[in-house]
Parts: structure tokens; C-alpha cells; sequence
């Protein structure tokens, strides 16, 4: 009759039990990672809510608009002129349209939105921390974020008014000294010809692993409209999805989640896109098509 447990049985026993532990391991890191890409797909759809709202405040359709992706250089960008249809009451309903991002107060400028923010991101800190100089160079920290308009297919020029985006810079501008105290936007809903649900408004943003808060490699604040790659990217011909988060800086669209990146449509439905997609497929979506 056999008595006690053999050394191979105990070794046996303990692969069984490390295999069980690492599938484990692997199974809850995947649970986590869908459970944060999800929370980052309500970020977006509650952002393309609050585009909608603004967009349908206009008042009838001939004036009916989407926010531009910034009013001018170094003033309001799409992140502060939605904000008020995002949350009821916040610090940004507080910000000058008229004036610069250096005008603001700092509780103005620092003011952050949870929305803006994708869950998988490494974030450390939430304040830019180079690049938002004034014309003292003096850096002026300002809320970051992890979203970018969708400027277009980087065939015009991408940070103008000539982008063929869904959100691009304000026209028609009319100042007072330092004062902006006229503009308008120049794309609205019924200009996307390929439709709202064909049309991307928004992406997360491709910043390299270690650069985080540098308005160098598009990660300035968010708010403020002398850095368009900090709050608007390209996707297209030559500008990719970045395929690893050590990629470098493109101006082009990438996240932090395991080989997808996620893009708000205009019509607030969520759309993921893997780095292998087509570049000109990327290039359609990403313009208005007017």
C-alpha cells in the first residue's frame, strides 16, 4: 500500500497550481483593460453628447455650428467651449472667449475634467509642465488631456482654416488689442457628406511613453490654442495610428490600450480602429468630405 506523496506529485501539483494562478493573472488584467476601455468609450460618447448640444444651441439650422477646433492661436480650444453642455457647473464657464489662455485665472487654466481623460493612460501628473509659455517665457500649467479633434487627413494644411476636418481653427476673427471679440465657425453637421457616423470629431491622442505634459510632442494643455497638436491630430496618408506607445511623436492619433485606439463619429457612437487599418481609410474618415 502507497503512503505519503511523491516528490513528482508534489512538482505536478505545483505546475497545476502556477498555470491555474498565471491564467488567473492573465484573465483579471484582461477584465481590468476591457473594463477601462469601456470607461474611456463613455468618456467619448459623453464629449460627442456635448458636441451635439453645442452644435444645436445655434438656434435654427442655418446657424447651427461645431465648435472649431480652437478660436485662434494661444486662445479657447474645442475642450473649453464644450465644457459648459459636459458638466453643469465648472471652473471653465468662468473662461473669456475674448481673451488668451494667458488671461485666464489659474484655477480657470487648471481646471480639470475627468472626461478628458482615458483611464489606461500612466498619467503622473495632470498639469502640462513645458511648452505653455507667455511672451515672457514663463510656462503657464494648464489641464491636459488625452483627446484630439479630428483636423483632417494632413493633405491642407491641417492647422488652419483650410483643414478639411470636422473641427478646425475659427474664421471671420475680429479683434480688439489683445481681444478676440468676433468669430465664427465654419463647419456644422449638415457639412459632413459622408455622414455622422462615417465622420470622425475626436481621437485619443498618440503622446510617447516618458513625454507626458510636453506641448513639444502635442501634449500641452488642452485649453490653450498655440499648440494645435496638443489638442488636435491628423490621421491619413503618412500619419498612422501609432503602434506602440513608444512611437514617436507624429502628430498622429495612438492610446494606451492593447492594439486598438478609440475615435468618437459625429453622430456620438465610438468606433475602435487598430494600427494595421488602412491609411486611406484612416484619410476618408478623418475628413468632412464637403
Amino acid at each position: 500500500m502507497r503512503c505519503g506523496i511523491t516528490v513528482i506529485e508534489v512538482l505536478v501539483a505545483l505546475v497545476i497550481g502556477l498555470l491555474a494562478l498565471g491564467l488567473f493573472v492573465m484573465l483579471l488584467a484582461r477584465h481590468r483593460e476591457n473594463a477601462l476601455r469601456v470607461q474611456c468609450k463613455n468618456n467619448l460618447k459623453l464629449i460627442g453628447d456635448a458636441f451635439q448640444q453645442y452644435h444645436d444651441s445655434g438656434g435654427n439650422l442655418a446657424h447651427k455650428r461645431l465648435p472649431p477646433s480652437r478660436i485662434a492661436d494661444g486662445y479657447a480650444t474645442w475642450a473649453v467651449l464644450i465644457a459648459p453642455y459636459l458638466t453643469k457647473e465648472n471652473p471653465l464657464q468662468q473662461w473669456s472667449e475674448q481673451e488668451s489662455y494667458f488671461a485666464q485665472d489659474e484655477e480657470v487654466r487648471q481646471a480639470r475634467f475627468l472626461h478628458y481623460f482615458c483611464p489606461s493612460r500612466p498619467r503622473t501628473d495632470t498639469l502640462s509642465v513645458a511648452g505653455d509659455v507667455n511672451k515672457t517665457n514663463t510656462h503657464q500649467p494648464g489641464a491636459l488631456g488625452d483627446y484630439a479633434a479630428v483636423a483632417g487627413d494632413g493633405s491642407t494644411d491641417w492647422a488652419s482654416v483650410n483643414a478639411n476636418g470636422a473641427l478646425v481653427l475659427a474664421d471671420g476673427i475680429e479683434r480688439k488689442g489683445e481681444r478676440i471679440v468676433k468669430w465664427h465657425s465654419v463647419t456644422s453637421l449638415d457639412k459632413l457628406k459622408r455622414g455622422e457616423a462615417y465622420t470622425l470629431l475626436l481621437g485619443e491622442k498618440h503622446v510617447p511613453a516618458g513625454q507626458f505634459g510636453d506641448a513639444a510632442v502635442g501634449d500641452g494643455s488642452l485649453y490653450n490654442g498655440a499648440h494645435p497638436a496638443s489638442f488636435s491630430r491628423i490621421a491619413g496618408p503618412g500619419f498612422p495610428i501609432a503602434p506602440t506607445v513608444y512611437s514617436p511623436f507624429n502628430k498622429n492619433f495612438g492610446s494606451y490600450h492593447n492594439g486598438i485606439c478609440q475615435f468618437l463619429n459625429a453622430d456620438t457612437s465610438v468606433r475602435w480602429l487598430t494600427p494595421e487599418v488602412s491609411e486611406f481609410v484612416l484619410g476618408e474618415l478623418a475628413k468632412r468630405g464637403d
